[in-house]
Protein backbone atom coordinates (compact mmCIF):
# COMPACT_ATOMS: atom_id res chain seq x y z
CA UNK A 1 0.00 0.00 0.00
CA UNK A 2 1.40 3.38 -0.96
CA UNK A 3 -0.41 5.83 1.30
CA UNK A 4 -2.06 5.76 4.74
CA UNK A 5 -5.85 5.57 4.96
CA UNK A 6 -8.00 7.58 7.38
CA UNK A 7 -10.17 5.27 9.49
CA UNK A 8 -13.21 7.20 8.30
CA UNK A 9 -12.51 6.21 4.64
CA UNK A 10 -14.37 2.90 4.59
CA UNK A 11 -14.83 1.38 1.15
CA UNK A 12 -11.44 2.22 -0.34
CA UNK A 13 -10.09 -0.45 -2.71
CA UNK A 14 -6.50 -1.72 -2.50
CA UNK A 15 -4.54 -4.26 -4.55
CA UNK A 16 -2.80 -6.93 -2.47
CA UNK A 17 -0.29 -9.61 -3.35
CA UNK A 18 -0.24 -12.94 -1.46
CA UNK A 19 1.47 -12.51 1.92
CA UNK A 20 1.27 -11.41 5.53
CA UNK A 21 0.90 -7.68 6.15
CA UNK A 22 1.29 -5.53 9.27
CA UNK A 23 -1.44 -3.06 10.22
CA UNK A 24 -0.13 0.07 11.94
CA UNK A 25 -1.91 3.01 13.53
CA UNK A 26 -0.29 6.36 12.78
CA UNK A 27 -0.27 9.28 15.19
CA UNK A 28 0.84 7.93 18.55
CA UNK A 29 2.31 5.11 20.59
CA UNK A 30 -0.24 4.80 23.41
CA UNK A 31 -2.88 2.72 21.62
CA UNK A 32 -6.00 1.01 22.97
CA UNK A 33 -7.72 -0.97 20.22
CA UNK A 34 -10.64 -2.09 22.40
CA UNK A 35 -12.88 -3.73 19.75
CA UNK A 36 -11.43 -2.00 16.65
CA UNK A 37 -10.55 -4.18 13.66
CA UNK A 38 -10.56 -4.08 9.91
CA UNK A 39 -12.18 -6.32 7.35
CA UNK A 40 -11.04 -6.88 3.77
CA UNK A 41 -13.63 -7.99 1.21
CA UNK A 42 -12.51 -9.32 -2.15
CA UNK A 43 -14.04 -7.19 -4.91
CA UNK A 44 -14.30 -9.98 -7.50
CA UNK A 45 -15.23 -12.78 -5.10
CA UNK A 46 -16.66 -13.86 -1.77
CA UNK A 47 -13.47 -13.92 0.30
CA UNK A 48 -13.53 -11.90 3.56
CA UNK A 49 -10.43 -11.47 5.71
CA UNK A 50 -10.50 -10.06 9.24
CA UNK A 51 -7.40 -8.63 10.90
CA UNK A 52 -5.78 -10.54 13.77
CA UNK A 53 -4.58 -8.58 16.78
CA UNK A 54 -0.84 -8.88 17.46
CA UNK A 55 0.72 -9.81 20.76
CA UNK A 56 3.97 -7.87 20.18
CA UNK A 57 2.95 -4.26 19.53
CA UNK A 58 6.11 -2.77 18.14
CA UNK A 59 6.43 0.97 17.77
CA UNK A 60 8.23 2.74 14.96
CA UNK A 61 7.92 5.65 12.57
CA UNK A 62 6.06 5.45 9.26
CA UNK A 63 5.29 8.28 6.83
CA UNK A 64 6.96 10.72 9.24
CA UNK A 65 4.57 9.88 12.09
CA UNK A 66 4.62 7.68 15.18
CA UNK A 67 3.32 4.21 14.32
CA UNK A 68 2.22 1.26 16.44
CA UNK A 69 1.64 -2.22 15.00
CA UNK A 70 -1.78 -3.42 16.14
CA UNK A 71 -2.68 -6.30 13.83
CA UNK A 72 -1.71 -8.56 10.95
CA UNK A 73 -3.57 -9.60 7.83
CA UNK A 74 -2.90 -12.84 5.96
CA UNK A 75 -3.78 -12.51 2.24
CA UNK A 76 -4.14 -15.99 0.67
CA UNK A 77 -5.17 -14.78 -2.79
CA UNK A 78 -3.90 -11.92 -4.94
CA UNK A 79 -6.50 -9.37 -5.93
CA UNK A 80 -8.33 -6.14 -5.25
CA UNK A 81 -9.88 -5.81 -1.80
CA UNK A 82 -12.26 -3.29 -0.29
CA UNK A 83 -11.30 -2.17 3.21
CA UNK A 84 -13.89 -1.73 5.95
CA UNK A 85 -13.08 -0.44 9.44
CA UNK A 86 -15.12 -1.89 12.30
CA UNK A 87 -15.77 0.00 15.57
CA UNK A 88 -13.76 3.10 14.64
CA UNK A 89 -14.92 4.93 17.77
CA UNK A 90 -13.34 2.25 19.97
CA UNK A 91 -9.79 3.02 18.78
CA UNK A 92 -8.01 5.35 21.22
CA UNK A 93 -4.57 6.83 20.55
CA UNK A 94 -2.39 9.22 22.55
CA UNK A 95 0.83 10.65 21.18
CA UNK A 96 3.15 9.35 23.92
CA UNK A 97 3.19 6.05 25.77
CA UNK A 98 5.21 7.41 28.70
CA UNK A 99 3.07 7.44 31.83
CA UNK A 100 4.05 10.95 32.91
CA UNK A 101 3.35 12.48 29.49
CA UNK A 102 0.28 10.49 28.47
CA UNK A 103 -1.47 11.33 31.75
CA UNK A 104 -1.69 14.94 30.57
CA UNK A 105 -2.59 14.20 26.94
CA UNK A 106 -6.01 13.81 25.39
CA UNK A 107 -6.88 11.04 22.98
CA UNK A 108 -6.51 12.04 19.34
CA UNK A 109 -9.80 12.55 17.45
CA UNK A 110 -10.84 9.66 15.21
CA UNK A 111 -10.79 11.95 12.18
CA UNK A 112 -7.02 12.40 12.62
CA UNK A 113 -6.17 8.69 12.89
CA UNK A 114 -4.69 6.84 9.96
CA UNK A 115 -3.89 3.20 9.23
CA UNK A 116 -1.09 1.90 7.05
CA UNK A 117 -0.78 -1.67 5.80
CA UNK A 118 2.77 -2.80 5.02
Amino acid sequence: MNTPIHITDTGKQIDFQVGIYSVKVLGGWHVKTNNFSLLLKEVAGDLEIKSKETFWRTQSFAYGKRAKKIATIDIPKQGKYEIEFLNTNALQVKKSNLIMLSAFQNYLPASDLQICVE
